[in-house]
């Protein structure tokens, strides 16, 4: 007889083909999706005699630091039970299969996998590297599935350590934060002994003048120090660095590296196995709270009303806004909300986008260390910003607002409303802005005029990717399906973002002006009428709640 656990998941996989097939514009979705892969291996080929190709050692490094992260959000999602956006356990896992007559321990491999195939579906994103790993490292598509296969299995481990850790401490606050200090200390002890090995490499780049660090390649030299510790040590971090050694030494032919790293990969599967299979702790209760959480964020999902997540525990400190007076109550009361949320008004995601951002910025500083002048290594860098930049605007406070309806009830022009329900947006784009380029700036060897237009530049896309959520939402304001709606931002937003990155091309390669000056103005002259009309024609979105479906 077949398992009801296969049966289960088999049927899943049949009723999920069957509604791509349904509906179109999943079908189109995935169309999208396959033909810019298409093109970005195509530009990979295109692209790959124009640089000398680095050591490979480099995205070995890489390799430990992007599993590393990876396997540690895994890890501690799964500690706390997987209370994200994706739980182990839904609330129809607790209604069917927790009654059942099925063991705990296959229950919970049966939620294991299924986590592992979500977390997969996010590493397809991999594919669309291949580009500039291909003209950077000389990367073939079997390395980059290489490369996915081993993110596979840093969160396929990460997701069977947490659950190990999980059935050991289920049913234990005090155990399960021993478990996740211990894994901070052990991550401090890396990061500290990865930035001693780099000091030194960045005193001597700097040499008699601290203002060397400050031009094109000023980092090599904390960089190939950085790259000789991953590459040599960083390999041994547990689990997530095991993985980044398997799959470097398969590239520079260091079997050994990679033969140590499967036996310790096997070794540390067998004892978190063996730790889930002799526990004899019931889970059941211990998920039934984040089960219910999901259940509730799925429902709003459905009415199209986001649902923030809220801390487990929370200090009452200070209460009320304080300040503003109708629809300027809205701008207070989004800065509050960050500060509650995230560190002063950055969220945490935009943190983390930031610091990638500089770190890349680094990276390409030394890849392009070669050319004649700094153009390319900018380029590349506030192209990535750019890209980035469309995924954090998604997440602004004024999406959320529209899900609630104290801000059509407001007596002020819809336009006065649209505003203030923007400006909190908006002003900590700006000061993001300057807290990326400036360092940006310095690390890349640019000017202050190209440092001005850098942040000018920078805010116009804010601009203009405000407006555009804005207009997404007055024409598919009534669509329900997140995806398809993510779906129209995205396309909105590359249509838009067209006479600017048209008319800086062109005046980049007539090159007129010095630099990567040209660029930078034409993305500013384009960008700003054409944000300002779209909020102009937009403006009566906040008169009645049904013009956007809500």
């Amino acid at each position: 007889m077949k398992s009801p656990l296969i049966y289960l998941t088999a049927v899943k996989l049949k009723n999920q083909l069957k509604e791509a097939v349904k509906h179109p514009a999943k079908l189109i979705y995935v169309i999208v999706i396959a033909a810019a892969l298409v093109l970005s291996t195509i530009g990979g080929q295109v692209n790959s005699e124009h640089l000398e190709l680095r050591p490979l050692q480099e995205l070995t490094s890489i390799m430990v630091l992007f599993y590393t992260m990876m396997f540690l959000m895994t890890f501690i999602n799964g500690v706390n039970g997987g209370a994200g956006n994706y739980p182990m356990f839904t609330l129809s896992d607790v209604s069917m299969l927790f009654p059942s007559p099925i063991r705990p321990n296959k229950v919970l491999f049966y939620a294991l996998f299924r986590q592992l195939g979500l977390s997969l579906l996010l590493g397809f994103f991999l594919l669309f590297q291949y580009n500039w790993l291909h003209g950077v490292y000389g990367v073939e598509y079997s390395h980059l599935l290489l490369i996915v296969l081993g993110y596979g299995l840093s969160l396929f481990l990460g997701q069977v350590c947490a659950m190990a850790a999980y059935t050991r401490a289920s049913g234990n606050d005090n155990a399960r934060r021993l478990v996740k200090y211990c894994v901070y200390g052990i991550t401090l002890v890396f990061v500290a002994a990865l930035l001693f090995r780099c000091i030194p490499g960045l005193v001597a780049s700097a040499g008699d003048s601290p203002e060397e660090l400050f031009t094109m390649g000023g980092f090599s030299g904390a960089l190939d120090a950085g790259v000789e510790f991953l590459s040599a040590v960083g390999v041994f971090f547990p689990v997530s660095g095991w993985a980044a050694g398997l799959i470097g030494g398969v590239f520079i032919g260091d079997y050994l590296l990679a033969g140590i790293s499967v036996l310790l990969i096997l070794a540390a599967f067998a004892v978190a196995i063996l730790l889930v299979v002799k526990n004899k702790n019931n889970y059941y209760e211990d998920v039934l709270q984040s089960a219910e959480v999901a259940q509730s964020a799925i429902t709003a999902k459905k009415e199209g009303q986001p649902a923030e997540v809220m801390p487990k525990n929370v200090r009452v400190g200070k209460t009320g806004i304080g300040k503003g007076n109708g629809s300027s109550a809205l701008f207070y009361k989004h800065l509050l909300e960050n500060r509650r949320s995230g560190l002063l008004i950055f969220s945490k995601m935009s943190i983390i986008f930031m610091l990638i951002i500089i770190g890349c910025a680094v990276l390409y500083g030394v890849i392009f260390a070669d050319e004649e002048g700094n153009t390319a290594a900018f380029v590349a860098v506030f192209t990535m910003s750019t890209y980035m930049q469309i995924f954090s605007e998604s997440l602004g406070r004024f999406n959320w607002e529209l899900s609630k309806p104290y801000i059509y009830m407001i007596p002020e022009s819809p336009f006065k409303k649209l505003l203030w329900a923007t400006a909190e947006t908006l002003m900590a784009d700006c000061v993001e802005a300057a807290v990326i380029f400036v360092p940006v700036s310095l690390i890349l060897g640019l000017g202050p005029v190209e440092m001005v237009l850098c942040i000018l530049a920078r805010i116009s896309f804010s601009l203009l990717f405000t407006s555009g959520n804005i207009l997404v939402e007055r024409i598919f304001g009534t669509v329900r399906s997140k995806g398809l709606l993510l779906f129209f931002y995205i396309i909105s937003l590359m249509l838009l973002s067209l006479p600017g990155v048209g008319l800086g091309i062109a005046l980049l390669s007539l090159e007129l002006l010095p630099g990567a000056v040209g660029m930078l103005l034409g993305v500013v002259a384009a960008n700003v009428p054409v944000a300002l009309l779209i909020m102009f024609f937009c403006r009566n979105l906040l008169q009645y709640a049904e013009l956007n479906g809500k």
